[in-house]
């Protein structure tokens, strides 16, 4: 049985690994330490939120990290998925599909007007092939620059 809850600052040793694990499988970096900097902050923002799932033993197998934003375009409050990771001993269990289920109860308590999330790549065609059983549809390339 999987359980939810909204994680604290006592959760970010586990947090930091388990996004190192996933950067680790995407792109390479952050390194744990730096995460766990990072996430510190996060939590000091009322903006952001991050969602635990549990095993019967309260043991973390999947973490979802998500962000209100607010649009014109998308016509006002709307969240956005950052980060979803769940431990390979857990995947294909429904796990990421419950994370993500919760992510639109919780946006449609909020008053969202869409969920949006980034995908690593194309060469991930399971990752995207998820989202998309999951009605998330492609709305363009993304762009990013660092200062």
């Amino acid at each position: 049985m999987i359980t939810f809850r909204i994680a604290d600052a006592s959760d970010s040793a586990v947090i930091s690994m388990l996004l190192a694990a996933l950067f680790e499988e995407v792109e390479g970096s952050p390194e744990a330490e730096e995460i766990y900097a990072i996430f510190a902050e996060m939590e000091e923002d009322d903006s952001h939120s991050t969602l635990l799932a549990l095993d019967k033993d309260d043991d973390i197998v999947g973490i979802v990290t998500i962000v209100e934003c607010l649009s014109i375009s998308a016509g006002g409050k709307y969240g956005v998925i950052n980060e979803l990771y769940v431990v390979p001993e857990y995947r294909s269990e429904g796990v990421g599909k419950m994370l993500v289920d919760e992510v639109k109860a919780l946006a449609e308590n909020l008053g969202w007007k869409r969920i949006e999330l980034t995908t690593p790549g194309d060469e991930f065609s399971k990752t995207i092939r998820f989202y998309e059983r999951e009605g998330f549809y492609r709305i363009g390339p993304r762009y990013c620059y660092r200062t």
